[in-house]
């Protein structure tokens, strides 16, 4: 049995990564020791503040105690992913983009949206002796991975319900004054029968851009495995639209001609 230093260390190491890219900037865990020729040889874990509260995140949000991460992995190079059962903690690099996503994914929670992944805690410390931060969201199982063939073979049904659900998704974050920034294949993932929009590290403000609906075409027609006339069809229909309201009752009236039900 671990104690509770061993574990917090445990968890620590397996967030540092080969190259150090990124550990030592999103949770002060880690010291660097130089080889004899300068260069940066080794990490080393350590149980500091900051992660005795990431151990309290992990165990106010996993309902079992403190548990081991799943994976880890990163995200838009400036922040860290650490994948559990049932929940996911992001830890992020500075500040200024956890207060960001924070914001997006606060905004979009109060609005009640089913579209946008939820957040479900959050802390953000960052004095003499702590530095994290973190959001912890709920759970999703993204629909383009990176090992196998990524190519995604959906059909008619399931990409008509995906720009249906992302495009509730885009209104919602629009109406907020954001964009997604990337929205892409890559950051959509279900829930149970639902599409759902994620990762929100790349969020800007609506009166700067809003590529948001041409990204998400652009990204359908690059990952899906084959596409028959119908879907080419409906892509070439969406992409003509710029404006997520409009976009959103013109998906809504292409679906009801093809029986989509939702």
């Amino acid at each position: 049995m671990l104690s509770r230093k061993q574990l917090g260390i445990s968890i620590i190491q397996r967030c540092l990564r080969d190259d150090g890219y990124l550990t030592q900037r999103c949770v002060d865990c880690s010291d660097r020791k130089d080889g004899k020729d300068g260069k940066f040889v080794k990490f080393v874990a350590k149980y500091t503040p900051s992660v005795e509260i990431l151990l309290q995140l992990i165990e106010q949000n996993s309902g079992k105690g403190l548990i081991l991460p799943e994976k880890v992995v990163s995200s838009s190079g400036s922040v860290l992913v650490m994948v559990f059962d049932n929940f996911v903690i992001k830890l992020f690099q500075n500040r200024k983009t956890f207060n960001k996503v924070g914001n997006v994914l606060n905004c979009a929670y109060e609005s009640g949206c089913d579209f946008i992944v939820k957040m479900k805690d959050w802390v953000s410390i960052q004095n003499e002796k702590i530095r994290i931060h973190a959001i912890v969201t709920e759970k999703l199982t993204p629909i383009v991975t990176y090992t196998g063939d990524r190519k995604l073979n959906l059909k008619n049904n399931e990409i008509f319900k995906l720009f249906h659900d992302i495009g509730i998704a885009l209104d919602t974050i629009h109406k907020l004054g954001y964009t997604q920034g990337d929205c892409t294949l890559d950051n959509i993932g279900r829930i149970g029968k639902k599409f759902v929009l994620f990762d929100f590290n790349c969020a800007g403000r609506i009166e700067v851009r809003n590529d948001d609906i041409a990204f998400l075409v652009k990204s359908a027609k690059f990952n899906l495995k084959k596409m028959d006339e119908k879907e080419k069809d409906f892509l070439e229909y969406v992409s003509s639209f710029k404006n997520s309201i409009t976009f959103l009752s013109n998906i809504k009236e292409y679906c009801k001609e093809y029986d989509i039900e939702f």
